[in-house]
């Protein structure tokens, strides 16, 4: 069984515009996983690169809370190749965001849960073979936030219980790609890992 880390950003109240505003959060996703699968689930709200730096801080202070925790859920608004926190003026890229995390992502199932911060293939790679990342997932465009919600829901459930998450990768073999190929299709879904054997990084699309 795995545990989740969830990091969201701000949907509501945002500069983005009015159709891109919502009142939805994922945290109830999280309690539902947790209470289901009676797994551990901790939730974090950030809005600048500061809280993350915090954040990240704070559990690699904490080894013991940190090494129990398996995927790392970043739910926010995204751009190419970039996450977007309501507190920066910018975005953050994903070479950014790996200078901050440093080791934090590696080992551990990455997913984002953002419109187009996985659309530049190279820049994904880039960010799974510095990270060390065991498995990197998300959207390659913009995505509808409720069908993209379920996606996460599934995905997630998927990721817990799975002894093998980079299955997922793999539309052959996956029953999780296969059960939900169409909404899958819709939010250009993909997943990435590293095959630590040869050092070669794998890549599944749509």
């Amino acid at each position: 069984m795995k545990n989740i880390l969830c990091f969201e950003g701000e949907w509501k109240f945002n500069t983005h515009k009015k159709p891109e505003r919502f009142d939805l959060n994922s945290e109830p996703i999280l309690r539902m996983l947790k209470e289901y699968h009676k797994c551990d689930a901790i939730y974090r709200h950030i809005l600048t690169k500061e809280d993350l730096k915090l954040y990240i801080e704070y559990f690699n202070r904490n080894k013991r809370e940190w090494n129990k925790i398996d995927i790392v859920y970043i739910a926010c608004h995204g751009w190419f190749h970039s996450i977007s926190l309501e507190g920066e003026n910018g975005n953050v890229d994903l070479q950014e965001l790996a200078d901050i995390a440093g080791d934090f992502f590696r080992d551990k199932i990455v997913h984002f849960s953002c419109c187009k911060t996985l659309a530049n293939t190279s820049e994904v790679e880039h960010f799974k073979s510095i990270t060390g990342a065991k498995l990197v997932c998300g959207y390659k465009k913009s995505v509808d936030a409720m069908k993209s919600a379920i996606a996460d829901t599934a995905l997630l459930n998927e990721l817990i219980t799975s002894n093998k998450p980079g299955n997922i990768k793999n539309i052959a073999i996956s029953k999780f790609r296969k059960t939900y190929k169409s909404l899958l299709n819709e939010l250009d879904f993909c997943a990435m890992k590293l095959r630590k054997e040869c050092n070669l990084l794998e890549m599944s699309i749509g």
